[in-house]
């Protein structure tokens, strides 16, 4: 993965807070702020996903009280 150089602005305890972080987990605070921007991203994603399945689940709901007679009806009878 290449890597680029950017310099950014933060509130002063903001500041603190990520050299206090860094320090505590032993990381430079680059790689702190990258890993909490992948987190908020898979977060994101996860959202929207769960999301998409609630959406589904009255279309799926439908489709499977259409499709039970016709199990039921297919089903081997002993």
């Amino acid at each position: 993965m290449s890597t680029q150089r950017i310099t950014i602005t933060v509130p002063a305890h903001i500041a603190e807070r990520l050299r206090k972080e860094a320090k505590r987990r032993r990381r430079p605070v680059s790689r702190l702020v990258a890993e909490a921007l992948e987190q908020q991203e898979q977060e994101r994603i996860r959202q929207l996903m769960i999301e998409g399945y609630k959406a589904m689940s009255e279309e799926n709901l439908r489709l499977a009280e259409e499709a039970w007679p016709a199990v039921i009806e297919s089903w081997p009878r002993d």
